[in-house]
């Protein structure tokens, strides 16, 4: 065997292994889907594989709040096992749990930012902030951010009243809804010496209900979230039937209107808590729930 022959075939057993170190799992990338639930109308799920890791997004809908979960997930075969309990089966870019499909949206391998963390507003002074709520090997977390500073918070068990989440020194408090906000939270942030008072900016969660007489060609209601990562926005129309279930990016703004598109589906909130939903350049009214 000559030089040449031997370092080629080199190559190629090197670019064997180095290719076996990156194969990815075929069910790697995002999903997306809605189970149903008892004491809601559904749970909107959505799950991103990574391998043996997953992060998981779900809302219960018709409530504001949303819940992130990171964790392991087992492969045997078709068979996901994640590290809460969930059984999924792969196929043909869908898992199904509990026999209820989760489609295949996106080839991304994990959650994007703006879908897991809130954008908050310091009320007297304007600063900016961020909140990342989730769970973690069965414990739960708050990472706050603020004044160029990350503080990672567990949750307080034994505060019954209110969800608190603490360390050595700093506390963040969760406050109740109010009637002038009832799906957005107020933040309460004490450092240890001084305390402040955020509003929640993003995601922004509205509820919406059909005008008029029902239809079988549109749905009865709309659980919209709108967010926003600071370079665009886009609003997420949420309903238990999974194909009415809507990304959709903000294509035109002005002080009291805006516009969202995916191109196919349009959706144009109103000034007056209003927005109409256009499917096959038919529109369809609908009003804000308070």
């Amino acid at each position: 065997m000559n030089v040449n022959r031997f370092l080629q075939l080199g190559l190629a057993v090197f670019l064997l292994i180095l290719s076996s170190c990156r194969v990815s799992h075929s069910c790697d990338g995002i999903y997306e889907g809605i189970l149903p639930a008892a004491d809601c109308p559904g749970i909107y799920m959505l799950l991103a594989v990574n391998g043996d890791k997953y992060e998981l997004l779900e809302k219960y809908m018709l409530q504001p709040e949303t819940y992130v979960t990171y964790g392991t997930v087992t492969h045997k075969g078709k068979l996901l096992n994640l590290d809460n309990g969930m059984e999924l089966d792969f196929s043909d870019n869908s898992v199904r749990c509990r026999n209820v499909l989760l489609k295949r949206f996106s080839d991304q391998k994990e959650l994007p930012e703006i879908y897991t963390t809130q954008l908050l507003k310091e009320n007297l002074s304007g600063e900016d902030a961020t909140l990342k709520l989730y769970e973690k090997q069965g414990k739960q977390y708050a990472d706050f951010c603020f004044n160029e500073k990350k503080y990672t918070l567990k949750l307080n068990a034994e505060n019954e009243l209110t969800d608190e989440y603490v360390d050595s020194n700093c506390s963040l408090k969760l406050l109740p809804e109010t009637q002038q906000l009832p799906l957005q939270k107020n933040v309460l942030f004490n450092n240890g010496t001084d305390a402040y008072m955020f509003t929640q900016l993003t995601p922004t969660p509205c509820l919406y209900t059909l005008v008029g007489e029902e239809t079988s060609d549109v749905p009865s209601f709309l659980d919209a979230m709108y967010y926003n990562d600071g370079k665009q926005a886009f609003v997420k129309l949420i309903h238990t039937a999974s194909g009415y279930c809507y990304t959709l990016l903000q294509t035109e703004a002005s002080a009291k209107t805006a516009v969202y598109t995916d191109g196919t589906v349009e959706w144009q909130l109103g000034n007056n808590q209003n927005g109409t939903l256009i499917i096959n350049r038919k529109k369809y009214a609908y009003t804000e729930q308070k």
